[in-house]
This record gives C-alpha cells, sequence and structure tokens, in this order.
C-alpha cells in the first residue's frame, strides 16, 4: 500500500482554485522588527527577514489574512508583505489575504501611486481615522515625537487605536524582535501589540530565539525581569520623564513598566499554550530556536489545532 506522507503545512498543494483549507479567512497578525541584539546573538536583520517571509509564505498558502501595522519604508515589511501575498495568492483569490493599517501620521505619507499598486496586489490598506479626542491635526506640521511631548502624545495614541483594532480583528498573532529603545509610541511597539493581543484574547506565538523586546516578554513569562523593562531603563532622558508626566493622566493604561510586567506576569507558559494550540515543550522551542522550519512548522500546527476546535 502506498503510504501518503502527512503534510501539516499545505505548501504543497497549492492550486490556481481557492482551496477552504483549515486556515481559510483566519486574520493573523504580525508584530515584527529588528532588534539592538541581533549582532551579540551572531545574527542580523537579514535572519529576521528570511524568518518572517517564510511564516508570511505558509500564512498566505494555507488561506490566511495577514495583519501588519506599518509603514512605507525602504525595504520595509509592508512592501515585502503586499508582494508575497500578490505572489502567493490563488489565482482565482479575489479577497485581500494582507492588510496593512496606517494610523495617523504614517497614512499622510500615502501616495496615489501606493493605493494603485495596493489595489493591484488586492492588497487592502487600511487607512484609520485620527482618534475623535484629538481633534483635527495639521497633516502638513513637521512633528517631532522624540522631542515634543505633545507630538508624542499624538503618536502614542494614533498608534495605540491602531493596535487595539488590531486586536479585536486577529485571530492570533505572531512576535518576533523589537526595538526597545527609540520607538515613538508609549511602548515598544512588539510589547504593545502584544499586550493588546493577550488582552484580547488572541493566540500569540513568541519567537524568542531573534531576542529584541519578545524576548524581554519571554523573561518576564518565564519568571525574571530583564533590565529593559524596567522604569529606569525606559525613562532615562528628561524628554521622557516630561513625556510620562504629561501623558501620565490621559492614557487609560498606566505608563509604568512595573504595570507591564505584572501584566505578563500573569501568561505563564501553561497559559499561553491553552490559547495557542501548541504544548508546553512546543512553545519553550519557539522562545528558543532560530530555526526557520521548525518555527513554521510549529506555527501552522498551533493555528490549525485551534482552528479545529471552533
Amino acid at each position: 500500500m502506498k503510504m501518503t506522507k502527512k503534510n501539516i503545512s499545505g505548501i504543497s498543494e497549492k492550486k490556481d482554485t481557492v482551496q477552504k483549507t483549515t486556515l481559510y479567512g483566519k486574520r493573523i497578525a504580525i508584530s515584527v522588527s529588528g532588534s539592538e541584539e541581533l549582532e551579540q546573538l551572531g545574527l542580523s536583520e537579514n535572519h529576521i527577514k528570511d524568518a518572517t517571509i517564510e511564516i508570511a509564505r505558509y500564512l498566505l498558502v494555507n488561506g490566511a489574512t495577514m495583519l501588519y501595522g506599518g509603514d512605507l519604508r525602504h525595504n520595509g515589511f509592508t512592501a515585502l508583505f503586499s508582494e508575497l501575498s500578490y505572489q502567493y495568492k490563488y489565482l482565482s483569490d479575489r479577497e485581500a489575504r494582507f492588510v496593512n493599517y496606517f494610523p495617523f501620521p504614517n497614512s499622510r505619507f500615502l501616495t496615489d501611486n501606493d493605493l494603485a499598486d495596493f489595489l493591484k496586489k488586492q492588497v487592502e490598506a487600511r487607512i484609520l481615522p485620527v482618534p475623535k479626542h484629538l481633534g483635527d491635526p495639521d497633516p502638513r506640521k513637521d512633528y517631532k515625537p522624540l522631542e515634543n511631548v505633545e507630538d508624542r502624545f499624538l503618536y502614542s495614541e494614533c498608534y495605540a487605536d491602531m493596535r487595539i483594532q488590531m486586536a479585536k480583528e486577529s485571530n492570533a498573532r505572531i512576535v518576533l524582535g523589537g526595538r526597545q529603545k527609540g520607538y515613538t509610541g508609549y511602548f515598544p511597539g512588539i510589547v504593545e501589540e502584544t499586550f493588546h493581543a493577550l488582552n484580547a484574547g488572541n493566540a500569540v506565538y513568541l519567537l524568542g530565539g531573534f531576542g529584541g523586546a519578545t524576548k524581554s516578554i519571554i523573561d518576564i513569562i518565564s519568571g525574571s525581569i530583564p533590565p529593559q523593562m524596567t522604569n529606569e531603563f525606559q525613562f532615562d532622558t528628561a524628554f521622557l520623564n516630561d513625556f510620562r508626566k504629561y501623558a501620565s493622566d490621559k492614557f487609560p493604561v498606566p505608563l509604568d513598566y512595573t504595570f507591564l510586567v505584572d501584566f505578563f506576569k500573569k501568561y505563564k507558559v501553561e497559559t499561553l499554550s491553552e490559547q495557542n494550540g501548541l504544548t508546553v515543550e512546543e512553545n519553550q522551542i519557539l522562545f528558543d530556536s532560530i530555526n526557520i522550519h521548525e518555527l513554521v512548522f510549529l506555527i501552522i500546527k498551533g493555528l490549525k489545532n485551534i482552528s479545529n476546535k471552533k
């Protein structure tokens, strides 16, 4: 009798017609950026990009829709995901398999050519309105969120609004890398996105082998507090302390890393496992591995497990 090899990835099953696979229509958010410690780990941003490309390919071929909140920087992930979704969609699929969220002020830089390119590639450019309580900010202003507390507050509120909305519209979130300094929101982007994803009950997959903010979150879940997740490390300039004071009575979540640490402490690896369809041992592999094939296999396995339960 001829044996057939089990194929959990689904990537060899790609046809020209849309396949109603287990992940068809599932909305998977991706949080990814480089981290300051890549070099000391013997890695580069290319390693993160390679891993992200493989994860995206398998999600797309399995019929999932990717969600990402990013800008149009040269060689950034928006362009990468846009191209991948165009290349790996089924020919008869007319739905957007990649949704990019553009909050203000990032949305100011979208051109007609950008929108036409998204339309051609069947990418949904989700342009978010400015939160009502911020009024009508000047789109022509040269904002300086690293120097001006009011500008920083505007950026932070717009980014937080986007991240909350993405969490509400996602089934799961994949997290890797993440810078922990030089950001323009309330918290490092990946920390904030993971916070909102867990708060919304999303399945979360933490890939810690690439270091960065993802590894800091894993450290907290595993019982330690990394220095990067302390008020002393994050609010280390007069400007950042001024911003913290300015936003303290305006931001609904305390601008305090003690609060964040206490929040992430609640999510033991057992809790993550209950939500993401993997065992404790499999999540521990995600915490440490940089083997792309191993990471992809486990992510797809977890997503299919939670999809089959519903």
